[in-house]
């Protein structure tokens, strides 16, 4: 790895850092979420049927599968998410998430969207498409060979 590669990803690690400090303190203090719980009921609420089978949501959060089970299993408590057996002969667990954790997903996107909206807001707008783009190839590198 480069230096100028090394530095850009330190660099993002602390402005990811920066980002999710904020965004736990507020979906903490509004919402009583933490910023994993909202990525994972956002996955739910996205996926069709607001379902999604569990080893593919652990791999999509990079999570282990063990950490998954425990967060699954605060948000079943809190009556947001639930675990179910597949449909229609799919015999695989899937997370789902309920209409208690919909109704505060509504209220808790938009916090998450004005804490981005500030976050990037130094940014030049026009280069956010590339930005974007940019990121989405990092988050889809397999880094397992590194």
């Amino acid at each position: 790895m480069s230096t100028d590669a090394l530095a850009f990803c330190l660099d993002l690690g602390r402005a990811h850092a920066s980002l999710r400090l904020k965004l736990n303190e507020d979906l903490g203090a509004f919402h009583g979420l933490d910023y994993e719980d909202f990525t994972l009921l956002h996955l739910l609420l996205r996926a069709g049927n607001g379902n999604m089978p569990i080893a593919e949501l652990a791999h999509t959060l990079g999570l282990p599968m063990s950490a998954l089970i425990r967060k699954m299993v605060l948000l079943e408590k809190t009556g947001l998410a639930e675990r179910m057996t597949g449909t229609d002969g799919d015999s695989r667990r899937h997370a789902v998430i309920r209409s208690g954790g919909r109704k505060l997903m509504q209220v808790a996107i938009t916090t998450v969207e004005a804490i981005c909206a500030d976050a990037v807001k130094s940014l030049d707008a026009q280069r956010l498409p590339d930005l974007h783009a940019a990121l989405r190839a990092l988050g889809d590198h397999d880094t397992s060979h590194a």
